[in-house]
């Protein structure tokens, strides 16, 4: 073959491959715009099946009974902004005052009137224990937050304890000077006799309990002994000052002797330090072994579950991570409202709420127990989540 006949040979042959996968190329870019057109329909299908779904619950909604809010005392400042902002997004539907006291509180009203739309509580326990199965039959956890301590820094031991913590901000924890810093900052706070520390109680509120779950945990981390300086508080009643609910702590500080005040939530520690009418407090953080703030520490947190007896009547409590759980009742009064606020839980501005009051919202609400999740409204589930085998354990004793 001359070299001619070879060349042309060589570019025939070239010119064929080059045009297999351009054809190729073409197949797949027509198969691949026509998938992506597929699922561009779909997604606008669901979309607009959505948007339909939400406008038949606003109808539904604004045309039911006052949307009635009850939930845990220390959302009143998040879920006082979310309802804000729910009212601005749906002016049709009538908001009746909500309620904001102790989650057990909440949960008894509940029991007793059935005359909540929604409920919130800051514990996963609290819910299930009163009105499951019969009022409610599943819960949503969207969020968690810390224990802190709010201090009175008017008062000497208030500012001790302040001046003291942010001495040991920069130690190295876990250091040999970070560990005596803590020592006396909680001796301080339990062993020392001219200081008072305000709680909630552990009937009424979740914090009262988390509260002295706390303070266990301090005696066990920092002295070896989970009794140490709970005994030290809990059995001497004038070394505390208890009220049915944190929220109420607050406002006594600017009449009574509290420095401390260690049923509370960094989602309530933020907006009420910072309040006009409650001059002179500060809040603190703590050491994350300690603060009820890491759901992976829900192993060793349960090493301070604990009894609490008071007026003859005694309950057994867990100590685990602070959860915000949510549900609609079976007995809602509107729970087409109800089903609006959780969804717009989910949204940025909801979300951004959340975070702006000490509150770390799950990307996908946690729902038990997970045999319930059927019972989630549709329009929610795809923000939700069965609980697995993992999270179970911040359920425990549910």
């Amino acid at each position: 073959m001359t070299v001619e006949k070879r060349e042309l040979s060589t570019m025939m042959y070239a010119f064929l491959v080059i045009g297999l996968l351009i054809g190729v190329a073409l197949g797949f870019s027509v198969g691949y715009l026509t998938n992506q057109s597929q699922i561009s329909s779909l997604n606008k299908k669901v979309s607009n099946l959505q948007t339909s779904e939400t406008s038949s619950l606003v109808s539904l909604a604004s045309n039911g009974k006052p949307f009635a809010v009850g939930a845990a005392g220390t959302l009143t400042y998040a879920f006082g902004k979310e309802l804000a902002n729910f009212e601005a997004l749906y002016p049709s539907i009538t908001v009746a005052p909500p309620l904001f006291e102790g989650s057990g509180l909440v949960a008894q009203e509940e029991n007793l009137t059935q005359s909540l739309s929604l409920e919130a509580a800051a514990d996963t326990t609290a819910m299930p224990s009163v009105l499951f199965p019969n009022l409610a039959n599943y819960e949503i956890a969207f969020g968690q937050t810390q224990m802190v301590i709010i201090v009175n820094l008017k008062l000497s031991g208030g500012l001790e304890l302040y001046n003291m913590w942010n001495a040991a901000k920069g130690l190295a924890v876990n250091s040999t000077a970070w560990t005596t810093a803590w020592k006396n900052m909680f001796n301080l706070i339990a062993i020392n006799s001219t200081t008072v520390v305000g709680v909630s109680n552990p009937f009424t509120d979740p914090s009262g309990f988390q509260a002295a779950g706390m303070i266990r945990l301090a005696g066990l981390t920092f002295f070896g002994n989970v009794t140490y300086l709970y005994d030290a508080i809990y059995n001497n009643p004038s070394k505390y000052y208890m009220t049915n609910s944190e929220d109420d702590l607050v406002p006594l500080m600017q009449t009574q002797h509290i420095d401390f005040i260690t049923s509370s939530y960094e989602s309530n520690a933020i907006p009420q330090t910072n309040s006009t009418s409650t001059p002179g407090l500060a809040w603190i953080t703590l050491p994350t072994a300690v603060n009820l703030g890491v759901l992976a520490g829900t192993p060793y947190y349960n090493k301070a579950n604990f009894a609490y007896t008071e007026l003859g009547t005694t309950e057994n409590f867990v100590v685990n991570p602070v959860v915000y759980c949510v549900t609609i009742p079976t007995v809602s009064t509107n729970s087409a409202a109800a089903t609006l606020f959780i969804q717009n839980l989910y949204t940025k501005t909801g979300q951004s709420i959340l975070e702006q009051y000490g509150i770390t919202p799950f990307s996908q609400g946690i729902v038990y127990p997970a045999a319930s999740a059927s019972n989630v409204p549709s329009v929610l589930k795809p923000y939700t989540t069965p609980v697995n085998s993992t999270d179970l354990s911040q359920f425990a004793g549910a």
